[in-house]
């Protein structure tokens, strides 16, 4: 029995296989995953066409799909319909008294999605996918794809796994898209065995869309029939990778971070946030909520200064670029009136190279004695995971909309994160809290359960096996038990 993976993102690797890129996220699962099982890797090739369109064959049993796909057909597949519509509307971030306009412009886009969606489908029948091998699906780049391998006539694999990173939104909005095309989604994830998120509220309004906008569904606790098929709706949050991050804090390059950030701090303790400039990540706030504490206190800027470690988006729009010249407006702003001295910024905003961000963010919220995590809404975000193992029980503030919270609550100090001034009261009280004192109800218990929540089982392994069951449990068992 053989593994198969898709996504839209293509992984690292060279003469020893594929290379790590970061403790957590899709693509460094998928390379544990690939990495403990062996098995092929269905994958977009970049727009600049540097890796041709045949497999690679690595060591360890792997092997790459590159997909070719036309650039305009590229450019709509990920930034028109995968940005533009997709991330917003999860999000809840389309600016609806203008966004979406369904022109003959977005019926092209459309188009272009449907034919790179295609393109995979027509990769993996070229693979000759048998009853015997599991496929998984990732992300809203390939949504169309479950329907395209099971519509083929060829055999149905084993398994058939569709896992949703992003939040999935409610009924209501989720119906922006037009009729046609939101059925279509729904009906194509449902030809799934299991669809997997990572926080409960998440599958709970993924069904909630399928009983209000596909008529026939039928769904209970983790799952839902249509077309009489049951699809098992699972939660199953992405671990993150402990000994990826334990590797990274011992690296010089990290090492030189921590120096350069400790340099930075001037001896001041450190409230941290690091995360990519996503206009959902709610940068503004922050800053926003750390400028009212020093509008109170000016002297709090001689004895903390706040690190921001952020990348820039793979694919920017007008709204990311006008987004991130504000963020670095707000910190100009606050620096003009509170840092010290010019050689003491109260509020830095650092992008590290591409290279070096990873051992940028482990050297920051190893040695944060705050860190913010203050997501509008998120799907799961890492950070807070990897900022509880890396800060060894420094205070971690998290967003509430954020899908760790669900699994992290009992670890973290949640924060409403539209709330500018509960965000600063949160800030202030960690603020004070004395370096170097015991969590609450702080023990060998609670170390055990945070590990849990951390990297359940054995990673990126275990999550997929957890899956997996559950979409053989779909075909032996279709509605029985709640699929969590």
């Amino acid at each position: 029995m053989g593994l198969i993976v898709c996504s839209n993102s293509m992984p690292r690797w060279n003469e020893t296989g594929l290379s790590p890129r970061s403790p957590g996220g899709l693509v460094p699962l998928l390379a544990a995953l690939l990495k403990d099982r062996g098995g092929d890797w269905v994958c977009t090739a970049p727009a600049d066409r540097s890796v041709p369109d045949t497999t690679v064959r690595l060591k360890g049993d792997i092997t790459l799909h590159p997909v070719q796909l036309d650039p305009q057909v590229q450019e709509d597949h990920y930034l028109t319909i995968g940005v533009r519509l997709m991330l917003w509307l999860f999000h809840y971030l389309l600016d609806t008294p203008r966004d979406p306009l369904l022109d003959s412009d977005f019926t092209r886009a459309w188009g272009s999605y449907e034919v790179a969606n295609r393109a995979y489908a027509d990769r993996l029948a070229a693979l000759n996918v048998t009853a015997g091998d599991d496929l998984l699906v990732n992300d809203y780049h390939l949504f169309l794809v479950p329907e395209m391998v099971t519509s083929a006539g060829g055999p149905r694999p084993a398994t058939l796994s569709y896992f949703h990173g992003l939040p999935w939104c409610e009924p209501q909005y989720y119906a922006i898209l037009p009729a046609a095309i939101r059925s279509r989604i729904l009906a194509s994830l449902l030809c799934c065995d299991v669809v997997g998120f990572h926080d409960s509220r998440w599958a709970d309004a993924f069904t909630r869309c399928c009983l209000r906008l596909l008529p026939g569904c039928q769904a209970g606790a983790g799952w839902v029939t249509y077309r009489e098929r049951t699809t098992r709706i699972a939660v199953t949050p992405f671990p993150v990778d402990t000994g990826e991050l334990e590797r990274l804090s011992t690296e010089e390059r990290t090492l030189t971070w921590r120096q350069r950030i400790a340099e930075q701090a001037h001896g001041r303790r450190i409230v941290a946030r690091a995360d990519r400039l996503d206009l959902w990540k709610n940068h503004l706030r922050g800053f926003a909520a750390y400028r009212s504490l020093l509008e109170a206190n000016p002297r709090l800027a001689h004895e903390w200064h706040f690190c921001a470690v952020t990348t820039t988006p793979t694919r920017t729009t007008e709204r990311s670029r006008a987004y991130q010249q504000e963020c670095e407006a707000a910190v100009n702003e606050i620096n003009e009136r509170f840092a010290p001295s010019p050689e003491m910024p109260a509020v830095s905003l650092v992008y590290p190279d591409a290279a070096g961000s990873r051992h940028c963010v482990t050297a920051l919220l190893s040695q944060a004695d705050v860190t913010l995590v203050n997501p509008i809404i998120d799907g799961m975000n890492l950070v807070a995971k990897e900022a509880l193992f890396l800060g060894r029980g420094t205070p971690v503030l998290l967003s509430v909309n954020a899908g760790a919270f669900e699994h992290l609550a009992p670890y973290v100090t949640p924060i409403e994160p539209f709330d500018t001034v509960a965000t600063a009261d949160a800030l202030l009280t960690a603020m004070q809290t004395p370096p170097n004192t015991p969590a609450p109800d702080a023990g060998r218990d609670r170390q055990t359960s945070l590990s849990t929540a951390l990297a359940p089982g054995a990673g990126a392994t275990t999550w997929w096996d957890n899956l997996r069951d559950l979409a053989r449990q779909a075909r032996t068992s279709p509605a029985d038990g709640d699929g969590r």
